[in-house]
């Protein structure tokens, strides 16, 4: 018989571990480093509940937080050396640039 672990459980767990602040390897995660619209941050999960965000949902494998208008992206970080996952969370700020007008060709982005 397979038991299931609650996705609340889980996420106690890592809140209380303290893993969360622990920053990546991978230049990929460095805080400053921009994926997309979201710009990787040194800020944590626990800090993010502490400040008063909430899970909203996720998008793919990473738990999407939310405080009025600002918004967060929270993964665990594979460890591509291991074939594994790192034990913590890494947060990600969504900071969309803004669009290029008409004929102008926009700032290149890091990382996709």
């Amino acid at each position: 018989m397979i038991r299931r672990t609650p996705f609340s459980a889980l996420l106690a767990l890592a809140l209380l571990t303290g893993a969360a602040p622990a920053l990546a390897q991978s230049a990929k995660f460095e805080p400053g480093t921009r994926s997309g619209p979201f710009v990787a941050t040194a800020k944590s999960l626990s800090d993010l509940v502490g400040d008063g965000y909430r899970i909203r949902g996720n998008l793919g494998t990473a738990l999407i937080l939310q405080k009025g208008a600002s918004v967060f992206s929270c993964q665990i970080p594979p460890d591509p050396e291991n074939l594994d996952f790192k034990p913590y969370f890494v947060c990600a700020e969504l900071n969309e640039l803004p669009r290029a007008p008409e004929g102008r060709a926009q700032p290149p982005r890091s990382g996709h």
